[in-house]
């Protein structure tokens, strides 16, 4: 029942993300895009566009435009990695929506860089762990992503049953 919970919630982050605004470099010109907010007319190739995550995919697709910035290359994870790793006691601030980025890149399929996403997930998510063990409220834990304070709220609620039920109760700190 709590993993669907999480589930419900993590799918409303996805729903945001997938609506949220993205900046594209249009590689070709297009002479016609209509778009839930009207038609676009006369669009050149190398001009920058912001529109919906979910029809950036589909121009992405389409090799019709390209992210204005790539946020998550393999130099950019290989420094979250190192970071991450050389900071044990906190998370490192983290791209937006990094983790529904990350399953773009993972669709890739290319084992190295497959190797160190999975090593940023297990780190942040021994700290998260760590910090709900010890009963920490969210709101003071700093740069969790969107994804990860859905996920650390519900480990909480279950650290806090957890703790009622052996005696211990309280609030934690």
């Amino acid at each position: 029942m709590a993993a669907e919970e999480l589930r419900r919630a993590l799918k409303g982050i996805e729903i945001e993300f997938e609506n949220s605004l993205e900046e594209v470099v249009l590689l070709k010109d297009i002479q016609k895009l209509i778009l839930p907010s009207g038609a676009l007319t006369g669009l050149k190739a190398g001009s920058s566009l912001r529109v919906y995550h979910w029809v950036a995919e589909k121009l992405f697709e389409k090799e019709l435009a390209k992210p204005a910035e790539d946020l998550l290359d393999m130099k950019t994870i290989l420094q979250l990695r190192w970071k991450e790793k050389s900071n044990p006691a906190e998370l490192q601030p983290l791209p937006r929506y990094f983790y529904l980025r990350a399953k773009r890149l993972a669709s890739s399929g290319e084992p190295e860089l497959m190797m160190h996403l999975r090593d940023i997930y297990s780190l942040r998510l021994a700290k998260i762990m760590s910090f709900a063990a010890k009963r920490i409220p969210a709101s003071m834990v700093r740069n969790l992503t969107a994804e990860e304070e859905v996920f650390y709220n519900q480990l909480l609620g279950l650290v806090n049953a957890w703790h009622e039920f052996v005696g211990v109760g309280g609030n934690g700190r």
